[in-house]
């Protein structure tokens, strides 16, 4: 199972109110810009190893260097690790986070060859049997786990015949079996199915029944299978609402136990109006939702017990395995939200100021992805003009 983390080390890091140095390894630039945002609200100096995609994160005032670094397919572990050591030597790392799937896989497999301790993460086999949308269809399965029915077709193409011979019920929701964050997620029906099928562009794909009922989504910190942090929530059109789900949490927890996870996992749920919970995927790293979670009271890039945990909107509550931090039910709205919930006539409420407030103190990279950067313009001009100092030796 999972390489044990010294606790002495767990519980140092976790209290101690000093900044520490935190190295992120980020292959993609939205998620990680979160977990790079949480990890500096914990009180920490966060430098970036990272490719051409996730080198905008420099421009965050919270990165305060950054080296590239390339996320190699099939990289050789111990090319990996000594370029990651020489870094955390270079600057005096206490703690390495990897801040997206590919980190995660990539420290899996390197970390019994690193010195610097790596946020608690799955071992490489669980990673894989949990990351994958068709291999946790299959976990679930074998697990008397309610999932979706589903089965794999090869490409666009196979899609199209299976639609026009019938082969497939509608509607049905149609997904990537490797990508995250709802990424390539649609729904088909009778109306639009050979449309939608046309435009699909990944393969292979993973079609599923579709299951009436309302969309819930529990992230979890946990130790040695024992959740130590939870919140549960919705958040359609950014507007996010945390609440609790007795039977999802329930569910997530034994699947916890069972594999004796470690660090953070994200599960989808379909719910019925009669309370049935179904599963729909699992996402074993740091989430894209992590900011609202953390400016709503649970910051799941830091390493803490329940008596550790500070927050006016956190709570502690009695788990299976001991006091478990989780979020109390409220609403939060992330800026675009807000401000059509402002245009309608509406106050913002508390949370809503502090996740603007928590926006406006990173104002470049606020005002670049209000923009649209690295969504409807590029430019390396700019990140050669504002990166330059950022560049770590």
């Amino acid at each position: 199972m999972n390489a044990p983390f010294p606790h002495d080390r767990l519980v140092s890091l976790a209290g101690s109110r000093q900044p520490r140095n935190i190295l992120l390894l980020a292959q993609s630039f939205q998620a990680p810009y979160r977990v790079m945002r949480c990890a500096a609200a914990a009180g920490a100096k966060v430098f970036l190893l990272c490719n051409d995609e996730a080198r905008s994160l420099a421009f965050s005032r919270f990165c305060a260097g950054y080296q590239d670094f390339a996320f190699d397919p099939e990289p050789s572990p111990d090319a990996a690790a000594t370029q990651i050591e020489a870094f955390c030597r270079a600057h005096k790392i206490d703690m390495i986070l990897p801040a997206d799937a590919i980190a995660v896989r990539l420290l899996a497999r390197t970390r019994h060859l690193l010195t610097t301790p790596v946020f608690p993460i799955p071992d490489l086999a669980t990673f894989d049997q949990l990351v994958t949308k068709d291999r946790f269809m299959e976990f679930c399965r074998a697990n008397g786990i309610r999932h979706p029915e589903g089965h794999i077709l090869a490409n666009r193409e196979a899609l199209i015949a299976a639609i026009k011979n019938g082969c497939i019920r509608l509607p049905s929701i149609l997904k990537p079996i490797n990508r995250w964050g709802s990424v390539g997620v649609v729904k088909i029906d009778e109306s639009n199915a050979l449309e939608i099928a046309a435009k699909i562009d990944y393969a292979p794909i993973l079609v599923q029944d579709y299951i009436e009922g309302v969309d819930r989504s529990i992230s979890i910190f946990a130790r040695q299978g024992a959740v130590t942090k939870q919140v549960t929530y919705c958040y359609p059109n950014n507007e996010f609402t945390f609440q609790r789900e007795p039977e999802l949490a329930r569910i997530v927890g034994e699947i916890s136990a069972d594999l004796k996870l470690d660090g953070v996992y994200n599960f989808d749920a379909r719910i019925e109006e009669d309370g049935t919970v179904w599963l729909l995927e699992c996402n074993p790293h740091f989430f894209f939702t992590m900011d609202a979670a953390m400016v709503a009271g649970a910051n799941f890039a830091r390493i803490e017990t329940a008596n550790c945990a500070s927050s006016r909107y956190a709570r502690i509550e009695a788990g299976p395995d001991g006091p478990i931090i989780t979020v109390a039910d409220g609403q939060l709205r992330q800026p675009e939200a807000l401000l059509k919930h402002v245009l309608r006539g509406n106050l913002p409420n508390a949370m809503d100021r502090r996740m603007l407030a928590h926006w406006l103190r990173d104002p470049l990279y606020f005002g670049l992805a209000v923009a649209g950067y690295k969504r409807r313009w590029n430019s390396s001009l700019l990140e050669r003009l504002l990166l330059g100092s950022k560049r770590a030796a």
